[in-house]
């Protein structure tokens, strides 16, 4: 693996965005390498800045929340290739310190390796002053909203302050499923890196890939799928996860970060987009329960009911591909006669029921007119597959994968015009859902006409749509004002 040429560290302010994910397609199987994922990075980003700051201290801030209680400070040093991180005071954030210490510690053997150690001890000794920032999106706006006497709409989120202030600390704020800790590692590691002239973007990206994976599993404290870390570097793709085997000389204190970062990742991340024209619109829901850790449960069940199981995950398996094949399909149809037009047209037509059967993945049998308008019933059957695979899991395992509340607001949606469907991304319960809309007003206000007036659970739309891109650098007058706010 390599992470392209090696620049020089520099002293200037670094900046690095990851974007946030949903993940329409494969939840629970994307955790087994058998099967894919189909995840989409959001325009909501994440943003790390890193700069010269007080001499001999690696300072860490959670720009929007209580300084307090988010602040946290380190003493580092790195005596012949080994990193010493000792933090000050009582308060402790697991993912940011877990990943300065395998960030430091790779930066240490590396620069060891070429012969430039010197370097991370001239950084470290002038100190570091890091921080991080996250688009409105990754965390609830409730409050903020009743404070400001405005309604749960898209139009009411953007009159909030960018970077809005959160009253409490990180803790103890509600977040939407965005993979604020994906994000925020993925930031984290690529602003470092970059300020430390171990990578460049694009072409060090593998190698903070691996690095983040790393990062993130050992704050975790286990090897997970992957596809949040995933989405954060690469943007939407199709994911399939890297060997558990990969990290286990980590978690053993068997090989160096340099070994397992430079190692063979065998993840797949097969590039993939929405359809021009498609809008994915995003809700947080909150139905007043909190929801549990699913994943554990659902494995369980896999192992105690392998047959049931292996049946079920057989079937839904093939909706995802159907679902991503139907995106791959309209997509490709893009540039055809009338494709606006038969988009738009589609908003007007009466939703009809659709269905989905696993041994005959999609109706192969074209419109009279339209294959535009074929590639839409197409989406709209293997979203339903997707859905009711996701709902035979929740009955098999009794883990409320889509809950009926869920399933109500979901079904409502689904027969607006101009809706394809939608669903619970990722492991589901009762804190999200994501629809999937023909992108023009008439959708979008229907929708929001929808959850405004949604009385069994209270929905307060996301501004984050689709978006293809992964990480990137930022220039600094993004977090400008930002920064400057005390």
């Amino acid at each position: 693996m390599s992470a392209g040429p090696t620049p020089t560290t520099t002293d200037e302010q670094t900046i690095v965005s990851a974007p946030g994910k949903v993940l329409l397609a494969g939840g629970y199987l994307v955790l087994d390498r058998l099967y894919t994922g189909l995840v989409v990075a959001t325009s909501s980003r994440f943003y790390c800045s890193v700069a010269p700051g007080q001499a001999g201290i690696v300072t860490v801030r959670a720009g929007q929340f209580p300084a307090d209680a988010s602040v946290w400070k380190y003493v580092a040093k790195v005596d012949n290739g080994k990193l010493d991180l000792q933090a000050e005071g009582d308060e402790r954030n697991k993912f940011v310190q877990t990943t300065l210490q395998t960030t430091l510690e790779y930066a240490a053997q590396r620069l060891e390796r070429e012969g430039r150690a010197s370097e991370l001890s001239a950084v470290l000794e002038k100190g570091l002053d890091i921080v991080v920032f996250a688009d409105n999106d990754f965390y609830s706006q409730r409050e903020q909203l009743a404070g400001a006497g405005l309604p749960l709409k898209v139009s009411s989120l953007d009159k909030l302050e960018r970077f809005t202030p959160l009253p409490r600390p990180l803790g103890k704020t509600n977040k939407t499923g965005l993979g604020s800790s994906a994000a925020l590692v993925t930031s984290l590691v690529a602003a470092l890196l970059l300020h430390l002239g171990l990578a460049v973007l694009p072409t060090g990206q593998d190698t903070i890939h691996a690095l983040a994976q790393a990062a993130h599993c050992a704050a975790q404290g286990k090897v997970g799928s992957g596809f949040d870390v995933a989405s954060a570097v690469y943007g939407t793709h199709v994911y399939r996860r890297f060997s558990p085997s990969v990290l286990e000389p980590m978690f053993a204190g068997t090989a160096s970060l340099l070994d397992i970062v430079s190692g063979k990742w065998d993840q797949e991340t097969r590039p993939f987009r929405l359809p021009r024209g498609l809008r994915l619109m995003l809700a947080d829901v909150d139905a007043g329960t909190d929801t549990p850790s699913f994943v554990g449960q659902v494995l369980k069940w896999r192992k105690e009911k392998s047959e049931e199981a292996m049946r079920m995950w057989t079937v839904q398996d093939a909706a995802n591909k159907a679902l991503e094949e139907a995106l791959r399909g309209l997509a490709h149809l893009e540039n055809e006669p009338g494709y606006t037009e038969t988009l738009q047209a589609a908003i007007g037509q009466e939703v009809a029921n659709v269905s989905w059967e696993p041994m005959d993945t999609t109706d192969r049998q074209l419109d009279d007119f339209s294959p535009i308008n074929a590639q839409l019933k197409h989406i709209r059957g293997a979203i339903e597959g997707v859905r009711k695979g996701m709902r035979d899991m929740s009955l098999a395992s009794g883990v409320p994968i889509e809950p009926k509340e869920q399933t109500r607001l979901l079904d409502e949606c689904s027969k607006l015009p101009g809706v394809l469907g939608g669903g619970v991304p990722g492991a589901g319960g009762y804190d999200a859902i994501w629809l999937l809309a023909i992108d023009d007003p008439s959708s979008l206000e229907g929708v929001e006409r929808v959850w405004e007036g949604w009385t069994e659970m209270s929905v307060c739309p996301l501004s984050a749509r689709q978006s293809d891109g992964g990480l990137q650098r930022e220039q600094p007058e993004v977090l400008a004002a930002a920064l400057a706010r005390k």
